[in-house]
């Protein structure tokens, strides 16, 4: 079902809300929908999530900000206790924007999820960005909506230099791994409840083990096992939140054969985060 588009109209020219608010009470998920004229930054402080856009899987550590094109069918699946702020600004808006400077119309050229050094400057001022642009969202002085405007613009900006700092990070090599992790991300959305080794992974790929670890460390940080476990821990938090089921229960749906190894996993991994 739609939960989006019945309460945000296509002719705002700056909306923000959190992502709490947004799907905190649909179990912290966002379904399949789109919006005709609205282009959307989700802004991803802090809590794991997926964000599944034109059949591409993207699973994202914070800070993170995924940008949804007008007219993309888009959906989110976020850890309980997810903090940040889903931002739509009209298309009117960023083409006006877009005729001072074309690369922002670029920005929302595909779907794109990208994870942000936590330190860099840019996150900084990304994250700076987005609060200004929350808070004036919620006041009613007056210049509201012109302030709107420039605050949007600035996000925009703020964004631009996220995606032209991680620019270096785009080189064949790279961008051949990047291939590879998205296949990976889309294989352990169907895989992850069924135990399926490392290696296993890398043979429905079609790859080495090597080149799989080489692939995450490079686009993640994280070693494959981490990523498949990421996922483990997102879906076992929304079960234990949201559904009555025994533990043991939870962990046999999970792959796991031991309802204790699993009590042990989730323990150790949500008390990391």
């Amino acid at each position: 079902s739609d939960v989006c588009s019945s309460d945000l109209n296509d002719d705002r020219r700056v909306h923000v809300e959190t992502i709490q608010v947004r799907s905190a009470r649909h179990h912290w998920k966002i379904d399949a929908h789109l919006h005709g004229q609205l282009h959307q930054m989700v802004i991803v402080q802090r809590g794991r999530g997926i964000a599944l856009a034109e059949g591409t899987v993207s699973h994202f550590t914070p800070p993170a900000v995924a940008l949804v094109p007008a007219g993309t069918a888009h959906a989110f699946e976020f850890e309980p206790g997810t903090a940040g702020f889903v931002i739509s600004v009209s298309d009117a808006l960023l083409r006006e924007l877009a005729t001072r400077d074309p690369q922002l119309a670029l920005l929302f050229a595909a779907p794109a999820t990208m994870e942000m050094p936590r330190d860099a400057a840019t996150t900084t001022a990304l994250l700076q960005a987005t609060r200004a642009l929350a808070q004036e969202h919620q006041r009613a002085g007056a210049g509201r909506a012109l302030a709107l405007d420039g605050l949007a613009a600035l996000l925009l900006v703020q964004i631009l230099r996220v995606t032209h700092s991680l620019a270096p990070l785009q080189g064949a090599p790279l961008s051949r791994q990047r291939q590879l992790m998205a296949r990976f991300r889309t294989l352990v959305e169907t895989e992850f409840r069924s135990a399926l080794p490392i290696p296993g992974y890398a043979k429905r790929l079609r790859a080495t083990e090597a080149q799989l670890r080489n692939a995450c460390l490079a686009t993640t940080g994280q070693p494959p096992v981490q990523v498949v476990h990421a996922r483990l821990l997102l879906e076992a938090k929304r079960q234990l939140f949201y559904t009555a089921k025994p533990v043991a229960e939870i962990a046999w749906s999970l792959g796991f054969a031991d309802a204790a190894y699993f009590t042990r996993f989730f323990t150790r991994r949500a008390g990391d985060r």
